[in-house]
């Protein structure tokens, strides 16, 4: 399994759009196996979404993620954990012991199902069991 963290400095990049490198991490029976630091160059959105499918990346843990990037990510087959925050070795940690829910890994004005999705709420509808809100 290969696992795309973008980065900043030795921190998840706070928005994935304007990142400009990425760490590859290859995982395999849930231990760390490699990594190596790839540039993304100033490319398309749609472009980013390439290089990961072709880099093999199965899983983008990441910061802020624009919807359209998102969208074209996942398209592609690869699975996008938005909203996180904290060092790459924290979160690389945390991912392989299944702690990446934690609060100390939530990025500032994440909310409960943010990681579920784009949908939009609108009034006088349900969503997640809220009342007034609809997921669409």
């Amino acid at each position: 399994m290969n696992i795309a963290i973008p980065i900043w400095n030795d921190c998840v990049s706070n928005v994935f759009d304007f990142a400009a490198r990425i760490l590859l991490v290859e995982i395999e029976n849930n231990k760390e196996i490699s990594r190596s630091q790839i540039l993304l160059e100033s490319r398309s959105l749609s472009q980013r979404a390439d290089q990961l499918k072709n880099l093999k990346v199965d899983i983008v843990i990441c910061g802020a993620v624009s919807r359209a990037l998102a969208e074209m990510v996942t398209a592609s087959g690869v699975k996008v954990l938005p909203f996180v925050t904290g060092s790459v070795d924290d979160v690389v940690r945390a991912y392989l012991s299944q702690q990446l829910d934690n609060p100390e890994f939530t990025m500032p004005g994440y909310w409960p199902g943010a990681r579920k999705g784009f949908g939009r709420c609108q009034r006088g509808q349900r969503r997640c069991g809220r009342a007034g809100h609809r997921e669409v």
